[in-house]
């Protein structure tokens, strides 16, 4: 997974985190084919020690090797950055947001988010 390599790469120098939010294909919502494959198969939490086993679930499933933080079961961190489905974002070291990448999953681009990140070690060193 790219997003792997790009923390692996860049973990000693800049914070990262993976923001879990809502489920976004639950069995009681949208269901894929390909989550009936894989037999995954949640319903949307609906409190926060759900959202919490869900997100431990596909940290583990998806392999994610940066730290996850969970958004809380109100959606308040996908509301204030838009972030349904997925999306990749740099935030400066002074707190303000200077990379916001197209939604996912088409519009992820690893690429355009390690250059930002890159940009970011440059300018802080």
């Amino acid at each position: 997974m790219r997003q792997n390599e790009i923390f692996e790469a860049h973990k000693d120098q800049v914070q990262f985190y993976m923001v879990y939010i809502s489920e976004a294909h639950p069995t009681d919502g949208w269901v894929t084919p390909q989550n009936l494959y894989d037999e995954i198969d949640y319903d949307q939490p609906t409190d926060e020690s759900q959202r919490a086993k869900v997100a431990h679930a596909c940290q583990l499933g998806m392999e994610v090797k940066m730290p996850m933080l969970i958004d809380s079961i109100d959606n308040d961190m996908d509301e204030k950055y838009i972030a349904e489905p997925t999306r990749y974002y740099v935030i400066g070291s002074d707190g303000t947001l200077v990379f916001n990448g197209a939604q996912g999953p088409f519009g992820l681009d690893p690429d355009a988010w390690e250059a930002a990140i890159k940009e970011q070690i440059a300018a802080n060193n």
